[in-house]
C-alpha cells in the first residue's frame, strides 16, 4: 500500500527527564546517577558530589557578574555540545544543572545581540521570547546527542510558587519550574518526564484537649519523587509511573523498563 512507508518500529530511546524540588532534597545527586555523565555546570553546586563520583565530566559554565562575559558563557555551552555531538567519547548521559541559571546566560545574550543593559530594555517581554529560543537551541543540542549518541538527557531547575487561575477553579498554589513562563511550558513539553523531588512527610494528630485534635506535617526525611500532576507540583511522566518513587535514579529507569515491557507485551 502507498502508505507503508510511514509506518515503523517503536524506538526505545534515553528518557529527556527534568528534575525539580526542594532545596536539598538531592536534584543534583539524582541527575548524576545517571551512568557516565557529562555535566555542564551552571549553578556551581556539584563539587561535594565530584568527590565521590570521580568519573563525571564537567564544562563548567557558572554565570558571572556582567552581561557580556554571560554571553560568552552561553556561547561556550553551545561550543560544547557541538563538541560532544562531534568527537568520539564514552559519555552516555548528559546534564544541564541548572536550567535556571542557564536562563540567566540566555538573557545575557539576548543582552549583548540587541546591545542593551537588561532585558526590560527591550520593550514588553521580547527580550524573554529571545531568550527562549536560546534555550530551545540548548534543548536542540540535547536532543541531538539523544538521537545520535544515545546520550541520556536530564535538566535540573529548581522552583517557584505560582498561583494558577482556572475559570473552573479557585485560584491554588502549585510549585513549578523557576523560569520565564514561556520558557517554563517549552521545558514541560519537551520533557519526557518532569519529577518533583522532596521529603516525604506524615501527618501527625495531637490531642490538644476539650475534643480537638491538631495536625502537624512531620518530615520523615525520607526522599521521594512525586511523578504527576498533584499535592501541587506541576509535574508529568510518559510512561504510566506510580504517583510517588523512590528518589533513586536506578530506581526511576527501572520503573521506566518495566512500562515499556507491559506495554509491549500489551500490543
Amino acid at each position: 500500500m502507498p502508505l507503508d512507508k510511514y509506518k515503523r518500529a517503536a524506538m526505545e530511546r534515553p528518557p529527556k527527564t527534568t528534575v525539580e524540588g526542594e532545596a536539598g532534597a538531592g536534584k543534583s545527586f539524582f541527575a548524576l546517577s545517571a551512568p557516565k555523565p557529562f555535566v555542564i555546570n551552571t549553578d556551581d553546586g556539584i563539587d561535594e558530589i565530584l568527590l565521590h563520583k570521580p568519573d563525571i565530566m564537567v564544562a563548567d559554565a557558572v554565570p558571572v557578574g556582567d552581561i557580556e562575559g554571560n554571553a560568552k558563557i552561553y556561547d561556550g555551552i553551545i561550543d560544547t555540545l557541538t563538541e560532544l555531538a562531534k568527537e568520539k567519547h564514552d559519555r552516555k548521559s548528559i546534564i544541564i544543572d541548572s536550567l535556571d541559571r542557564l536562563e540567566v546566560l540566555a538573557q545575557a545574550k539576548v543582552c549583548v545581540e540587541h546591545a542593551i543593559k537588561a532585558p526590560e530594555d527591550l520593550g514588553y517581554g521580547k527580550a524573554y521570547v529571545y531568550s527562549r529560543g536560546k534555550i530551545q537551541r540548548v534543548l536542540a543540542g540535547l536532543n541531538y546527542l539523544r538521537e545520535h549518541k544515545g546520550m541520556e538527557p536530564i535538566c535540573v531547575c529548581h522552583t517557584q510558587v505560582r498561583t494558577i487561575n482556572k475559570p473552573t477553579l479557585e485560584p491554588y498554589d502549585v510549585f513549578t519550574l523557576k523560569l520565564h513562563k514561556s520558557a517554563s511550558a517549552d521545558i514541560m513539553e519537551w520533557s519526557d518526564a518532569v519529577l518533583f523531588l522532596t521529603f516525604k512527610m506524615i501527618i501527625q494528630k495531637k490531642d490538644t484537649g476539650f475534643g480537638r485534635k491538631d495536625s502537624r506535617a512531620i518530615n520523615t526525611g525520607e526522599r521521594i519523587i512525586l511523578t504527576t500532576g498533584s499535592q501541587g507540583v506541576d509535574c508529568k511522566n510518559r510512561f504510566g509511573l506510580p504517583p510517588e518513587i523512590p528518589a533513586e535514579y536506578d530506581e526511576y529507569r527501572k520503573l521506566i523498563n518495566e512500562s515499556r515491557r507491559q506495554n509491549a507485551s500489551n500490543s
